[in-house]
């Protein structure tokens, strides 16, 4: 019998979308109900009682699907289409205890489908209105009900009329069916090449047929076309249906593709939006928002769903992840404190009891934060970086806690970094050098572990062992702005310095520090201070070579400044804003110097 639950026509769950789901529905039917020629069976269309704009006027929702129906039936090919009757559709309801003017929901219309073999069911609306008669609708496929095909409008001052013109466009949106399935069938068998083109004879039938650009976007996807192809194929189907679950999802991966990270996170949480009931679907959004960057805007979903099924721990696993990347302490402690009572898994994890440590340490609970390493180094005694993190806790309580925390964990880098650090507030520098470089040793990954090694360098006065410390750094996959942001203020300072002793030498030594700045993260400030070096170099070199008493130290000189001149000239101009009028004098200058340079040159670098 079927359901009594009678609802407006609505939505029911998406299920998990995927090209494997969607297509593996779409076995053939047996071979001896097909006939002779005839590549598909027969498709049967259900057109159900339509909808009124009120829910009241039932009689009329089934004239107007009635007389739909009717023309629907004479414009269709009965070899391939069997429109089934309204007696049929009204002996099934009366067979089951509803009068025939009921108006079913989406799930029952789809069990009164099966029933009666219905491949495709039209979900229509009628509006009776002073000026005339509107008919909306769509027409749905039975195998997904996230495949449908809006049906344009039709307006009429009768009935007749617009139910004459809506099936007129649901005859014509049909067009598209046949290459449509051929589609599929060609995705289902591995031929996506095949699968593109009965996609394009789909669009060619019907240009705005949104089930054609799906299979379009799918085909393109297996067929490993560009993303540009995938996303532009993806929009043609939302132009025709902005909420269409798989137009959706196309676009959003095609932008992930494009690594258009915040564009494809609209998408995915549209997606998500289009059936919020459906937890999988929501938990596939969330890890594709984490995957490309996008936790900010996961943030609110997953949070709102995770509190709206306490029970589920793979949800509220999500919310940590995210709360705890995004640095939202409150939210994220209040689902770690969850997972820690309900998770085994979570209990077990040395991971994470120090990061729910930490977060209470960022949130300002250090009560809560020492407890919970104490117990995590009692839980996970072999644990190197719980028992850091513990340390740096109660440190200021105990100083026999690092000494101690070594002779435990002698290969830990972060144990040796944290007592470099304490050997350098007592000044005891190159003591302090030489446990940072024994820490680095360990773990070349340690976090600014070669910035340490090189801050050490200058600060034992060698700064070009500090600068071979900073190229290291780079290798080894240090944040490239943080080794400028140290090249550049050391190399100010250096600057500084020459500019006081106005050494040659001081002054090409600031210059390799702020070329290193510069090339890693220019920066106005960088390119300007690199040009001041750069030039000062030139007028100095360019300045003594005259002076020099043998003449190969001449043509060394006058080829540095040669060097140095388009460096100079080049630093000032890009960093011109930070000093304009500065930058014009030497400017100026280069100016005037620059005709005299060859000159030099030939002067003294010139066969005798």
């Amino acid at each position: 019998m079927l359901n009594s639950n009678l609802r407006a026509n609505g939505g029911v769950a998406i299920a998990v979308l995927g090209l494997v789901s969607v297509l593996g529905v779409l076995a053939p039917r047996p071979v001896a109900a097909q006939k002779k020629g005839q590549e598909f069976t027969r498709q049967g269309l259900l057109i159900p009682n339509f909808a009124t704009a009120d829910g009241k006027d039932s009689h009329f929702g089934r004239k107007a699907a009635d007389e739909v129906r009717s023309r629907v039936a004479k414009l269709s090919n009965k070899r391939e289409v069997d429109v089934i009757s309204g007696g049929d559709i009204r002996d099934h309801l009366y067979r089951s205890g509803f009068p025939d003017d009921t108006l079913l929901d989406e799930a029952t219309i789809k069990t009164l489908g099966r029933y009666l073999r219905a491949d495709e069911y039209v979900l229509g609306t009628v509006v009776r209105r002073s000026s005339g008669i509107r008919l909306t609708g769509r027409l749905v496929l039975m195998r997904d009900s996230k495949l449908a095909e809006p049906i344009p409008p039709a307006t009429g001052g009768e009935l007749e009329l617009a139910a004459d013109q809506f099936a007129r466009a649901i005859a014509s949106a049909r067009a598209e069916l046949v290459p449509q399935r051929r589609c599929e069938n060609a995705l289902r068998d591995a031929q996506p090449q095949r699968a593109v083109q009965f996609a394009r004879d789909a669009v060619a039938a019907y240009p705005r047929g949104v089930l054609a650009h799906v299979c379009l976007a799918w085909a393109l996807r297996a067929s490993g076309a560009p993303a540009t192809d995938v996303l532009e194929a993806a929009r043609a189907v939302l132009v025709g249906d902005s909420l269409n679950p798989h137009g959706l999802e196309s676009a959003a991966v095609a932008l992930d593709t494009l690594r258009r990270a915040d564009e494809a996170g609209m998408y995915w949480l549209r997606l998500a939006a289009t059936d919020t009931a459906d937890l999988d679907l929501t938990q596939r959004v969330v890890v594709a928002l984490i995957l490309d960057g996008n936790t900010r805007r996961a943030e609110p979903l997953i949070v709102a769903v995770a509190d709206a099924h306490p029970d589920s721990l793979s949800l509220r696993r999500l919310e940590w992840r995210i709360t705890f990347d995004n640095r939202h302490w409150p939210v994220a402690i209040k689902a770690g404190e969850i997972l820690l009572k309900t998770d085994s898994a979570a209990m077990r994890d040395s991971v994470f009891v120090l990061r729910l440590a930490s977060a209470y340490r960022a949130n300002g609970d250090t009560y809560r934060a020492i407890a919970l390493a104490a117990r995590g180094v009692n839980q996970f005694p072999g644990d190197a970086k719980l028992y850091t993190l513990y340390t740096q806790f109660v440190k200021s309580e105990a100083d026999s806690v690092v000494p101690r925390g070594i002779a435990l964990f002698p290969r830990s880098a972060e144990l040796l970094a944290m007592n470099a650090r304490d050997l350098r507030a007592r000044g005891q520098l190159a003591e302090a050098l030489a446990a940072t470089r024994q820490a680095v040793e360990v773990d070349s990954t340690l976090d600014r572990g070669e910035l340490m090694i090189a801050q050490g360098e200058i600060e034992l006065g060698r700064p070009d062992s500090a600068l071979v410390a900073l190229h290291l750094a780079v290798a080894r996959g240090e944040d490239t702005s943080l080794v400028a942001q140290f090249a550049l203020a050391r190399g100010n300072a250096l600057l500084k310095a020459a500019n006081g002793t106005k050494s040659r030498d001081d002054f090409r030594l600031a210059m390799r520090f702020l070329a290193l700045a510069d090339t890693l993260r220019r920066t106005p400030q960088s390119a300007f201070l690199l040009g001041v070096a750069a030039y000062s170099i030139t007028q100095s070199a360019l300045s003594d070579a005259p002076k020099m008493p043998v003449k190969t130290q001449s043509c060394e000189l006058s080829h540095l400044g040669a060097e140095t001149l388009p460096v100079a000239r080049a630093g000032l101009a890009a960093g011109q804003e930070v000093s304009p009028e500065a930058a014009k004098q030497f400017l100026d200058y280069l100016g005037q110097l620059e005709p005299y340079v060859q000159r030099q040159i030939d002067a003294f670098c010139g066969r005798s």
